[in-house]
């Protein structure tokens, strides 16, 4: 191997240590982006979900109760 063979070879070496060392670095990046992502979308979509869970009983006795409004404003 000549010298400027092995110069070579380390430059490359160098490199593709620091590309993967930039690789790494975007992989967790990514990770954490859609960690990120998953929790806003569970802190946003999560209570409302639950919200109409125990809520609809009673906005469904609250829509009967505009409804016979509706229909007593209307008799007049």
């Amino acid at each position: 191997m000549t010298p400027e063979e092995k110069v070579l070879l380390d430059r490359t070496l160098k490199l593709s240590e620091e590309n993967n060392k930039i690789l790494l670095d975007l992989r967790k990046s990514v990770r954490l982006a859609f960690l990120w992502g998953l929790m806003k979308f569970v802190l946003i979509v999560g209570p409302l979900i639950l919200g109409y869970i125990y809520l609809e009983p009673y906005l469904g006795s609250y829509m009967d109760t505009i409804k016979s409004a509706q229909e007593l404003l209307q008799g007049f």
